[in-house]
């Protein structure tokens, strides 16, 4: 199946983002770009060195030789920058393009046939059977699925590769097999698209039984046309791949351009100056500039080798058995209101309505307030204090203090005073330097430089079933 990570931005604390947590992407092995390098870029930095002994203790290389390789890296090198974009991007656009017609068109179809046969497929004196109708339905639907992926899917193993093994779960009868197996040669996938057209289209015509009345039956073949639609366009990568020349030309110009700098290992300082150095001088640093270059350039080209087959089974592919089987599972349990009560019209009258008894609207929130370092906003906080206690004059008493949110603090404090009456008259708040809010005496509301949680007034419902939550 898709190999799942966990989310690199890493949180310490509240809204305190890690630094440098964008490393730990690099510890996933499992479908990493390392695991597929591992071999190969060790065997070229491997051939790098060797280069450079042989160039150290064997024999010097004509610097004629050098000068055309180094000529050569710098030819290619602008050239393979635009080659691999472009080609990553064509190769990534259809990659994607296969995703949202099978993830996409197709998949809404089916889920919306299923959907709206249980809206308006039904039958209450023969119930049994209207259930059986559905489950036919998208049966036939999702045989036409795994039909499809049957046909796409040439390199690798899946459940779905035979009629038999989809006769073995279920998807279709031995009646059917035999049909789809000796009715037609090609497009054998349609057929049970057919069969539910047809099957609906007669339930029209015979007075709209089930529920199938001519609107039903209209936007009933809409979903199967947009299912038909989405399959058939899966067929459309299969068929029309990318021209077999221009992988070949992109894949040996690549490895032409690392061998090449393999070739220069030792003296890689002819790419920025041919005439001013010293080819007797070889470093060993430049196996480090091999294995970052061997990295981007064969890193891009794995990517899009990976992404130009979307129906390939890799470990960080697809998993077209689960996704298939999770999906028939979720239409038969859709349509399944033979089992499944649907709620009665009569249950209305239990739904609660802004200020019943029962009503719950709570109103969710949190402090958003970033910060850079732990404890920042608590700093600034102090700051402020000493500050105010600056203006105010060094010493005790009374000081104002604002908080990060002040306009949100105001229409705290406003709806507040308007809730409980009596509360401090200043447009901001004022605690004693001992913290106890001021006004906290009798009758009147403690107040804090923090948002209170507990009732407060809100616009969609008396206050005293309303409530602010705060975590």
């Amino acid at each position: 199946m898709t190999i799942l990570y966990a989310d690199p931005i890493a949180t310490f604390g509240k809204d305190y983002v890690l630094p440098l947590s964008w490393v730990r992407l690099f510890f996933y092995w499992h479908g990493s770009l390392v695991q597929r390098l591992l071999f190969e870029i060790w065997a070229w930095v491997g051939a790098a060195a060797l280069v450079i002994a042989l160039k150290t203790y064997v024999a010097a290389w004509p610097s004629y030789l050098l000068r055309v390789l180094a000529a050569l890296v710098n030819v290619l090198s602008p050239l393979l920058t635009f080659m691999l974009g472009f080609y990553t991007s064509t190769i990534y656009s259809r990659w994607w393009d296969a995703r949202t017609q099978m993830c996409g068109s197709a998949q809404a179809g089916a889920y919306n046939i299923a959907m709206q046969m249980t809206q308006f497929v039904y039958d209450d004196k023969d119930p049994v059977t209207a259930a059986r109708l559905k489950q036919r339905l998208v049966r036939w639907c999702n045989l036409s699925f795994a039909i499809v992926l049957k046909d796409v899917i040439r390199d690798g193993e899946h459940f779905y590769s035979s009629y038999e093994r989809m006769e073995k779960v279920g998807l279709l009868t031995s009646a059917e097999r035999m049909r789809v197996e000796r009715d037609v040669d090609r497009t054998q996938w349609t057929l049970p698209l057919m069969w539910a057209g047809h099957t609906l289209t007669r339930l029209r015509d015979q007075g709209g039984r089930f529920g199938v009345t001519e609107l039903v039956h209209y936007m009933l073949m809409l979903q199967l046309a947009q299912l038909r639609t989405g399959l058939g366009s899966m067929y459309v990568l299969m068929y029309v791949p990318v021209p077999l020349m221009y992988r070949q030309l992109v894949s040996g110009t690549v490895r032409l351009y690392i061998f090449a700098v393999v070739l220069l290992a030792g003296n890689l300082t002819l790419l920025s100056d041919t005439s001013a150095v010293d080819i007797g001088s070889y470093s060993w640093v430049d196996l480090v500039y091999v294995m970052s270059v061997f990295f981007v350039y064969i890193g891009w080209l794995h990517v899009a080798d990976e992404l130009a087959n979307p129906y390939r089974i890799a470990p960080d592919g697809l998993d077209f058995d689960d996704y298939l089987s999770s999906q028939r599972a979720d239409h038969a349990t859709m349509v399944d209101d033979n089992s499944i009560k649907l709620p009665t019209v009569e249950s209305i009258a239990d739904e609660p309505i802004p200020g019943d008894p029962h009503w719950n609207c709570p109103f969710l929130w949190r402090d958003h307030g970033y910060e850079a370092v732990p404890g920042w906003n608590r700093y600034k906080e102090y700051m402020r204090r000493r500050a105010a206690e600056a203006h105010n004059g060094a010493g005790g008493g009374v000081h104002k203090v604002r908080s990060t949110y002040d306009l949100f603090e105001r229409r705290r404090s406003d709806e507040l005073r308007e809730e409980y009456g009596t509360l401090s008259g200043g447009e901001d708040e004022t605690v004693e330097d001992s913290g106890t809010p001021v006004g906290s005496g009798s009758g009147n509301l403690p107040l804090s430089p923090r948002p209170l949680g507990g009732q407060t007034r809100c616009w969609t419902g008396p206050p005293s079933r309303i409530q602010y939550l705060g975590y």
